[in-house]
């Protein structure tokens, strides 16, 4: 099963994408889908939600996760409802089951502390999933909303695993 987890932003949107098989967790990819700061903020959220859109055709993700972020002040929480939204519309637009968890659900399920800093989680992420080097914050926080979502669904094991994709 391929899991698909999302940091939303109004401007960045971390994603991070892994295989399970059984209790197995796969590094897949991860990055940041960036729209331009400078773009009026409904042009930003279009611009997120096409990457999005291809991302996910291009990795066919069988779960998605979002994290359902903390934002300080009124304007900061609607525009990070709104990257949500936009990124549930565009999954659930695809068929896809999408699950949205709280920051220190993700942590926990990621790093054991549901207070752990950013850098703390990408570093765990990436030990866990045997990567090579840390990953981008946000792309950190998405892996692991993926990893909090593959343990919310419990082992499940796919008639056949996925192959990982090479970079």
């Amino acid at each position: 099963m391929r899991v698909l987890g999302i940091d939303p932003g109004s401007v960045k949107m971390g994603y991070g994408c892994i295989d399970v098989f059984g209790d197995a967790l796969t590094y897949v990819e991860a990055g940041v889908l960036e729209a331009s700061a400078k773009a009026p903020k409904y042009e930003r959220l279009v611009e997120l939600g096409c990457d999005l859109e291809a991302l996910i055709d291009e990795l066919r993700p069988d779960q998605v996760g979002i994290e359902a972020g903390f934002v300080k002040g009124q304007m900061g929480a609607l525009m990070s409802g709104a990257a949500r939204g936009v990124a549930a519309y565009i999954a659930g637009r695809r068929g896809l089951p999408v699950r949205e968890y709280a920051p220190a659900t993700v942590k926990k399920a990621a790093t054991g502390h549901g207070a752990a800093e950013k850098d703390q989680v990408a570093a765990l992420v990436a030990k866990q999933l045997g990567m090579h080097g840390v990953p981008d914050l946000d792309a950190g926080d998405a892996l692991a909303v993926a990893i909090c979502r593959a343990r919310d669904l419990g082992p499940r094991m796919p008639t056949t695993p996925r192959r990982a994709k090479t970079t």
